[in-house]
């Protein structure tokens, strides 16, 4: 008896910390609180295998685990998910075990049921020592409780069998607790991380806003009041272009944060990626300067996605590379076709180091003197609506190559 009933409860601890586990793998996949159904789903799981892993002291009377995961959800999670889990472990005890004294497990339960309602809401706001010593001194009670009616019902435990029903599952308990808690802390700090960043973010972008559009703004109201004093239609006229030119500007700043936001969800276009691509080099030559264009692009290829924000990507991404050469270069554009279409997109630029490397489509982080950082941002952002991958290749002074893989278009060619 005495190799059984230890593997047994040993067995109800690693589904105890198994159960945890998917709990906290459950937040960081979904970066979200499990919702008190998903609680239940995953406890009563646990509680199932308790259960089927229980070792038999006499007729009626059954040692497992199955109390610590009720503890736990009935704890963290309020009365609802304890009520639910109350009636479903007696069902289960009451199914898989058999009726012989279930009137003591409903009153055990029932009981147990009324002390963790009436301490749930302080149980979250005590300390981590008050939260173990508590979960102990119930775990500690019911097990008595146990060890009770197996001494009615005159069960054949020695002193060894009796200390490791007493001390295995207070040890699982507080060692589930501090599971517990550590889960608990963890998601408290992301989510706390996550609004901090959230601050910084809106910090930075009023920052950038002020700088960004107020300057050529407060230029443009400069020179339209000059041009009221000025009677010299050349000179007026040269003061109205410049004021355009700051317009422009700004509106262009405008139109990159817009990017950030789902304020207008066009719909889906089939696009024509090779034509979308040679329209982009044919306006960016004049801008080019000094910079030549080489292209492989490949016929019927689509993608779908929206026409002007898929323009609005491989421009900014263009762009960038024309001025990473001040001195002149080349930009080389290639489609490359397999399951998925691939946009390599290289300069012989400046290139970039591996810490810029893994900071490349942060907002506001630029290698380039003046700039936002927004372009490739907007960028990456335009990609991954479109589920799509980018991906950058770079070596210091030699040159970048953006990588930039979408999903064909799926639909029959129709023109």
């Amino acid at each position: 008896m005495h190799d059984s009933v230890l593997m047994n409860l040993l067995l109800n601890f690693l589904f105890i910390v198994v159960g945890l586990l998917l709990f906290a793998l459950y937040y960081d996949v979904t970066k979200k609180q499990p919702s008190k159904w998903i609680v239940i789903t995953l406890s009563t799981v646990t509680i199932l295998l308790c259960v089927m892993f229980s070792h038999k002291l006499t007729n009626g009377i059954y040692v497992d685990l199955r109390r610590i995961p009720f503890f736990l959800a009935s704890l963290y999670f309020g009365p609802v998910v304890s009520f639910v889990l109350m009636i479903i472990i007696i069902a289960l005890r009451y199914l898989i075990i058999g009726s012989g004294l279930i009137h003591f497990v409903i009153l055990n339960y029932f009981i147990t049921f009324i002390i963790l309602s009436a301490f749930s809401k302080g149980f979250l706001r005590a300390k981590k020592k008050v939260k173990m010593v508590f979960t102990v001194a119930i775990c500690f009670s019911m097990t008595i409780f146990n060890l009770l009616f197996g001494y009615i019902h005159q069960a054949e435990i020695s002193v060894d069998e009796y200390l490791y029903l007493v001390i295995i599952p207070l040890g699982a308990t507080v060692i589930s607790v501090m599971i517990a808690e550590m889960i608990r802390k963890v998601m408290m700090l992301r989510k706390t991380f996550s609004q901090h960043e959230k601050l910084r973010v809106v910090s930075q972008l009023a920052a950038s806003i002020s700088h960004e559009i107020r300057n050529p703004l407060t230029s443009s109201k400069g020179f339209l009041q000059l041009v009221q004093e000025e009677r010299n239609e050349k000179t007026q006229r040269e003061f109205i272009e410049l004021s355009l030119k700051g317009i422009d500007q700004a509106t262009h700043v405008i139109e990159e944060y817009l990017t950030f936001t789902n304020s207008a969800k066009d719909k889906i276009e089939r696009i024509d990626v090779k034509h979308s691509i040679l329209e982009l080099i044919e306006n960016l030559k004049l801008k080019a300067g000094k910079v030549s264009f080489h292209h492989q692009l490949i016929d019927d290829v689509y993608v779908d996605g929206q026409h002007h924000s898929f323009r609005k990507c491989i421009g900014n991404v263009i762009v960038n590379a024309i001025e990473s050469m001040p001195l002149g270069g080349e930009v080389s554009i290639t489609m490359i076709e397999k399951e998925s279409l691939m946009i390599a997109i290289s300069d012989s630029g400046q290139g970039m180091t591996k810490e810029q490397i893994q900071r490349f489509g942060e907002p506001f982080f630029t290698t380039k003197d003046e700039g936002t950082g927004l372009g490739m941002m907007a960028a990456t952002i335009i990609v991954h609506s479109m589920k799509g991958k980018i991906q950058v290749e770079s070596e210091l002074n030699k040159g970048t190559t953006v990588f930039i893989e979408l999903h064909k278009s799926l639909k029959a060619d129709t023109g």
